[in-house]
């Protein structure tokens, strides 16, 4: 029984890091932009935590506070995030997408949803049901 939970386990763990980054791939394929995956997640982890400071963004990510410095370099020089200091302490940088980072971040959703769609419809109804109450349950466990 133990073998073929680790069976189970190695295999979901490969199909959903490959469909992770296939979808990935398409998004940003479709999207009419030189942004990258990171830079799309990183947009959207800005927009969900309403103007975090780097360092909130470093430690939710759990990377160096210098590895987010870097890619918000990025976004800023494209035009997809500023920086902004705090109102009452000047010390602590801010981060905020821009209008054009609100943009691609809203184009790339729907684009998401168009990919996930088409890949959902492979499924008959009866896989369809099975599989995304399946994945409800399983992610209701973390």
């Amino acid at each position: 029984m133990e073998d073929e939970l680790t069976d189970y386990t190695n295999r979901f763990r490969t199909a959903f890091e490959m469909a992770h980054r296939k979808l990935a791939h398409e998004v940003i394929t479709e999207i009419d932009s030189e942004i990258t995956p990171r830079h799309l997640f990183m947009l959207a982890m800005i927009s969900k935590e309403k103007s975090p400071k780097q360092s909130q963004l470093a430690e939710k990510l759990g990377v160096k506070p210098s590895a987010i410095t870097v890619m918000i370099d990025r976004l800023v020089q494209s035009g997809h995030v500023i920086r902004m200091h705090h109102e009452t302490d000047r010390r602590i940088v801010l981060v905020e997408n821009t209008a054009k980072g609100d943009a691609i971040l809203a184009e790339a959703t729907e684009i998401q949803k168009k990919v996930i769609a088409r890949g959902l419809s492979q499924l008959s109804p009866e896989e369809l049901h099975i599989f995304v109450n399946a994945f409800e349950k399983f992610t209701s466990f973390y």
